[in-house]
């Protein structure tokens, strides 16, 4: 039997944030932080940002945040992320596949190492997942801005078990 990815996260040492105090999006305005119909769990965006909301690695990649602080400020995303599953579905242990991401990487015009900045989200979820469940189709798109100067934001499409457990 596969071992759980929540068993794996504590093995890895892993610092996930709890989503449930305080609340999500407090500094973001109006959202829904999820939202889940049947087995599919959406999430909204997420950045590399604290729970206190301290920004990792804030800015342009390739102008102020090279591209190994920027795959560090993707997978802080990707804890983060893990902290959201937690929060709306009580474990990660609940999750069937990563399904699809989509990263968003502020670059300059002409910046063409978006992959190397999502590999940080993805290497992670392969790591606690594993390959099976973990490695999910994604996206890679440069942006001119998001909203608080964040160099890194993902959106992300996960199926996980009915909520009979099955």
């Amino acid at each position: 039997m596969p071992q759980s990815a929540d068993a794996r996260a504590r093995e890895l040492g892993l610092q996930i944030p709890d989503y449930a105090d305080p609340p999500y999006g407090l500094r973001y305005g109006t959202l829904r932080p999820f939202h889940r119909t049947g087995t599919l769990l959406e999430l909204s965006g997420l950045t590399p940002e604290l729970r206190d909301g301290t920004l990792i690695h804030p800015g342009t990649v390739g102008v102020d945040v090279s591209i190994e602080e920027a795959y560090a400020a993707a997978r802080a995303t990707g804890l983060n992320a893990l902290g959201m599953i937690r929060y709306a579905l009580g474990s990660l242990d609940e999750v069937v596949a990563i399904s699809r991401g989509l990263c968003f990487v502020v670059c300059p015009p002409g910046f063409s190492e978006l992959h190397a900045v999502s590999n940080g989200v993805s290497d992670l979820f392969v790591e606690v997942f594993g390959r099976e469940v973990g490695a999910m189709g994604r996206a890679s798109i440069g942006s001119t801005a998001l909203s608080n100067n964040h160099c890194f934001e993902l959106w992300l499409s996960i199926e996980c078990r009915g909520s009979s457990g099955s």
